[in-house]
């Protein structure tokens, strides 16, 4: 009850006040406003609107930069601005603006700026935007950043951006804000060099979304800088797409992997005993990679032979032809035996044209017949043994 008779006279003096009165919410939304002052500024300027929103497009900036820099201590503003009428012509009000310490409503009067004409004024044409204005206004509206700026305490003084919605986010939500009180202990070293007057630039996670910040502090007569202008930019489309394409690089590395193991594949068909069967065409790379892979599997196994069957290659090279004697070489000095096996007529006449010398290398018409010779070579080295 005693609350209730203290508000009385408040709001008596709110409805009565003969002078035109509005209270504000942070952002510029209207919370309140007197019959004083919904006649000076027109039935448009309702609760729950926001004041930049009736003002002129060219003085829609200034009057949100301006209550962004109300402080908290009781001190009044004063400021310009034209307002919209539903005429469609323009009013100068002249604002005094002021909040109370402790509290984030602000307060504000509002007045006539210019003498009102004796007779209704012709609706005014409402100025083309400039091309920087639409520009921004572009940027903002369809590009995933968000745009912001801070005066030299660090109190927001713009905050807008399609990119809010991530956070939830509205635009001028943050204005009159200190980025001290938004971020507390989390504040980042970069943004902090920026309000000490140094550019920065960082990528950094947060509220499930990769961010890549851009800060630009606002040169000032005085003190070198009066400001910072950030630039966040969601950054969660663009590392959805470079992970994809890691995948995907993944996903082919493995395919050429498997490819590899099967155009090479190295069997071991008998005890001690390896076969390598190729297929296709031999070029000088595949042959190296090919004598890579067998002579490590010739030490791993401790193959006392290894069969090259050359029953699926139809074409060879000087290079190629080089890369296969090499390799039986390598394998001998490895304590095994290299054979050659299923070499094709072509082959066979491509080899002797190219004066190949395959003197000492044992060479077989069919797989099955080198593999027959490696096993009687084996059983005959188990009896000698045993004998």
């Amino acid at each position: 009850m005693a609350t209730e008779q203290a508000e009385q006279p408040f709001e008596a003096f709110f409805r009565t006040y003969p002078g035109a009165f509005v209270i504000l919410g942070p952002a510029g939304q209207v919370i309140a406003l007197n019959a004083a002052a919904r006649a000076l500024a027109g039935e448009q300027l309702a609760p729950g609107t926001r004041v930049e929103e009736h003002a002129h497009p060219d003085d829609a900036f200034a009057l949100t930069q301006a209550l962004g820099h109300v402080t908290d201590d009781g001190a009044p503003s004063r400021f310009t601005c034209r307002a919209r009428q539903p005429n469609g012509g323009m009013l100068t009000l002249a604002w005094q603006v002021w909040r109370a310490p402790g509290k984030p409503e602000i307060f504000a009067t509002l007045s006539l700026a210019e003498a009102p004409h004796a007779h209704p004024r012709e609706p005014e044409k409402a100025p083309e935007k400039p091309v920087s204005e639409l520009v921004l206004r572009a940027i903002l509206d369809h590009l995933d950043i968000i745009a912001w700026a801070t005066d030299e305490q660090g109190i927001y003084t713009f905050y807008d951006g399609k990119a809010l919605a991530a956070f939830g986010a509205a635009p001028g939500q943050l204005l009159g804000k200190s980025v001290f009180d938004v971020f507390g202990d989390h504040i980042s070293p970069a943004m902090q060099a920026a309000l000490a007057g140094t550019q920065g630039r960082e990528s950094i996670h947060i509220v499930g979304s990769h961010w890549d910040n851009v800060y630009l502090p606002i040169p000032g007569a005085s003190h070198g800088h009066s400001g910072v202008i950030g630039i966040s930019q969601n950054m969660n489309e663009g590392q959805r797409i470079r992970e994809e394409l890691e995948a995907r690089l993944a996903l082919i590395e493995r395919q050429q992997a498997v490819i590899r193991d099967l155009e090479t594949p190295i069997i071991q068909v008998w005890e001690h005993v390896l076969t390598l069967p190729m297929i296709g065409v031999v070029d000088s790379r595949r042959a190296a990679r090919v004598m890579d892979d067998l002579l490590s599997a010739v030490t791993r196994t401790s193959a006392r032979f290894a069969i090259l069957d050359l029953t699926g290659v139809e074409v060879v090279d000087t290079a190629t032809a080089s890369h296969l004697v090499q390799m039986i070489r390598a394998i001998r000095l490895l304590g095994a035996e290299g054979i050659l096996t299923g070499i094709r007529p072509t082959v066979a006449q491509t080899l002797v044209s190219l004066g190949v010398d395959l003197s000492g290398i044992p060479t077989h018409g069919t797989l099955r017949h080198g593999l027959a010779f490696c096993i009687r070579r084996l059983e005959r080295k188990v009896r000698s043994a045993t004998v």
